[in-house]
Parts: structure tokens; C-alpha cells; sequence
């Protein structure tokens, strides 16, 4: 959005219009006075010239050879670019009608010569000072019609994520038999197989051709890729069931590093695209809390940290340590780093770096929204070197005695 000017009598520009050279010179004077500036027109032709310019304000004689004031702002106030400029007739006519008919064609003032320099100056003054008013006011509505279509965009991007969300969780549901099906199947055979291959290696020496053998050599491998890619399903199955459980609010004691393997589950077909992974977290360090949302912290910090890196190879580390009552997570990236001047307007609702059509700006925001009700904190660390770094502190989850 374009800045708005602030308007003083050091910054106005005048456009003063006038057919008399004395009139232009008395005008003159006294506005230089107050340190306006200006420019000038001797007739109505020559004024809409130099509207073109944006004055702030036109003072216009009405009584002019050609088109006289009252055409010469019908004009103005019909083009677009001259429509808001405001308009002070000055003029020698008092007749009550002229000034009638001033005000219709647009004007917002009329002053009749001659006329007092202070009134002339401190209705110039109101007239900047509601045009200042004015073009605020439609800054200010701008901006608001903005922020509702971008909050409108964010809601239906969040609506999208909660029918997402359900998709998934309907998804994993059908998939859970059939992959069941299939490891059960998977898990029978590799029970089967021991005696199995007994009885075949007693007549592979029949197979002259050695492709038996081959097979043979081969069923065990393929059978260990199968349930590999089976459990890795069944697991992702889970996350999602897991992710997608629209629960309420309750929360219980969790194991941490469960949770960052779940998240790191969730995104396993973006971590293995030239991404590494290294978490240092105790299986004893527990927290009390709701283990979806917590879950859907590290998923938010995960997909930055990936997003950051632009697909090119890095690594994402996560650590974390216990102290008192509290439980201290250190969540580093591989990437280019935040600037540390934005540590703390990153957490502000719709506030993004990934461009306009990088992001919501809400993730951040949300993030320390659920790690504050949770009783915790996060910041974003002034690290050393490359890359980011945020640091989470929250509730150890309290031994029952």
C-alpha cells in the first residue's frame, strides 16, 4: 500500500488559478509566507493542464476568459485523477447564488475578494487538514478490504486443512484392513519359509540353470522388503489416525520423543529428498500434554525448516534436556536463518517471509499459541552460523507418587 503524505503547509503543493497577473502576485505573497508552494494558471484550459500534476489544493477564480471556475471544476471533479483534489473558488462575486453554485459544481469553499490573508490561509488549512483526513480514511479502508480477503483466503486455506484432515484420517481407516491383511499374509509366510526352503535346497542341485537357486537366495529379501514397507504403512497409518483424531482438550502424560517421531513420520516423503534427521531426546523425558497439538508443533516447525532449505540437501536436529521442572527443546534447521530483527514479528498472525503465495503466516502464530497454553514458551534463539534455531521450553510432566 502506497505510503500516505502528510500534509503541512511545507509539503502542499497549490495549484492558484487566475487570469489577473496582480491577483496570481498577491496570492503569492501571501501564501509563501507560510512556506506553501506552488504553481500557477491563468485560465481554465491551462488549469486542468497542470492538475495533472496532483496539487493538493486549487484555489480558482471564477471569472476567467474561455471556460470560466465553475466549468473548469465540473471538469476536474468528472476525471478520476483530479476527482478528490479539493477546490476553493476566490472570487469577486458575493452573490449568494455564485456561491450556491460553487458548492454544486464541486467546490468546498468560497471566498470573496477581498478577502483577509488569515481566514484565507486558515481555510486553506481545514481544507488540507480534511484532505488529509480523507485520503487517510481511504488508506485505512484499503487496507481493510486487504486484510478481510486475505483473512477470507486464510479461513478457507484452514477450512481446507480440517476437511484434509478428515479425508485422512477416512483414508487411513480403509487402508488399516487391507494393509493388515497383507503383514499378517507377509509375516505367515516367513514363518512357512524356513521348512520351505529346506525341501527346495535338497533339489537345487537338479536345476542345472541355477535360476531356483537364484529364487531361493532372492524370497527371503523380497519378503523382508514387503513387511519393511508394510509396517513403514501401517506406522504412517497410525500418524494419521493419530493427526486427524479431532479431540478435545484433554491432555496426558506423553513420552517427547514419540511425539518428534510421529512428526518426522508425517513427512517422511519430504525429509528423504536429500534431507537428514538427528534427534537427541531421552525416551525418559515426558510432558503433560495434548499429544496432537504438540504433534502439530513440530509438524509446523518441520515444514519451515524444509521450505527454508528449498529442497536443496540440509539437516534438521532436534535435542532436548531437562532442568527442574522444566524440559528444554532446541529445534535447529540447516537453511539460510532469520534475520534476527524479525525474531519477534514471526509469531505475529500473517506474517510471512515465503512471498504471497508461500504461506498463511498463521503457522508461527499458531505454534505459540499451543506451546504458551500449554505452559511454555518459544523463541527464536540467536544462533550462531548458518541456519535457524528455536528454543521451547515446557512442563516436565509431574511422577505420580
Amino acid at each position: 500500500m502506497e505510503q500516505e503524505k502528510l500534509l503541512t503547509a511545507e509539503t502542499s503543493n497549490l495549484l492558484l488559478v487566475d487570469d489577473e497577473p496582480m491577483n496570481l502576485k498577491i496570492l503569492k505573497l501571501i501564501l509563501a509566507s507560510s512556506g506553501y508552494r506552488f504553481v500557477e494558471a491563468r485560465n481554465g484550459m491551462e488549469a486542468l493542464e497542470k492538475a495533472e500534476g496532483q496539487p493538493d489544493l486549487i484555489l480558482l477564480d471564477v471569472t476567467m476568459p474561455g471556460i470560466d471556475g465553475f466549468e473548469t471544476c465540473r471538469r476536474l471533479k468528472k476525471r478520476e485523477d483530479t476527482s478528490g483534489i479539493p477546490v476553493i473558488f476566490v472570487s469577486a462575486l458575493d452573490d449568494p447564488k455564485m456561491r450556491a453554485l460553487g458548492i454544486e459544481t464541486g467546490g468546498v469553499d468560497f471566498i470573496s475578494k477581498p478577502f483577509d490573508p488569515k481566514e484565507l490561509k486558515a481555510r486553506i488549512k481545514l481544507h488540507l487538514t480534511l484532505r488529509q483526513q480523507e485520503l487517510q480514511l481511504k488508506l485505512y479502508s484499503t487496507k481493510l478490504e486487504q486484510m478481510v480477503q486475505e483473512r477470507t483466503q486464510q479461513l478457507i486455506h484452514m477450512e481446507r486443512l480440517a476437511t484434509l484432515g478428515t479425508f485422512s484420517a477416512a483414508v487411513a481407516h480403509e487402508i488399516s484392513s487391507p494393509v493388515t491383511y497383507i503383514l499378517g499374509n507377509a509375516e505367515m509366510l516367513t514363518l512357512c519359509w524356513p521348512p520351505a526352503r529346506a525341501l527346495l535346497k535338497a533339489h537345487l542341485d537338479e536345476d542345472k540353470t541355477r535360476q531356483a537357486a537364484a529364487m531361493v537366495d532372492g524370497f527371503e529379501r523380497m519378503v523382508g522388503a514387503i513387511l519393511e514397507g508394510t509396517h513403514r504403512i501401517s506406522q504412517l497409518v497410525a500418524n494419521l489416525k493419530s493427526y486427524g483424531k479431532k479431540g478435545g482438550e484433554e491432555k496426558r502424560q506423553e513420552c517427547l520423543l514419540e511425539i518428534i517421531q510421529d512428526a518426522l513420520g508425517l513427512l517422511h516423503h519430504r525429509l528423504k529428498k536429500g534431507f537428514i534427521s538427528e534427534v537427541a531426546v531421552s525416551r525418559e523425558i515426558t510432558i503433560f500434554c495434548n499429544r496432537q497439538k504438540i504433534s502439530q508443533v513440530f509438524i509446523n516447525l518441520l515444514n519451515n525448516a524444509m521450505d527454508a532449505m528449498g529442497g536443496e540437501e540440509g539437516g534438521i536436529f532436534i535435542c532436548a534436556e531437562t532442568g527442574g521442572d522444566r524440559v528444554r527443546i532446541r529445534f535447529r534447521d540447516s537453511g539460510p536463518g532469520i534475520p534476527a530483527d524479525l525474531s519477534k514479528e514471526i509469531f505475529s498472525p500473517f506474517f510471512t517471509t515465503k512471498g504471497e503465495t508461500g504461506g498463511t503466516g498463521l503457522g508461527l502464530f499458531i505454534v505459540r499459541g499451543i506451546i504458551e497454553d500449554h505452559g511454555g514458551a518459544i523463541s527464536l534463539a540467536p544462533g550462531s552460523g548458518k541456519g535457524a534455531q528455536f528454543e521451547i521450553t515446557l512442563p516436565v510432566a509431574k511422577t505420580e507418587t
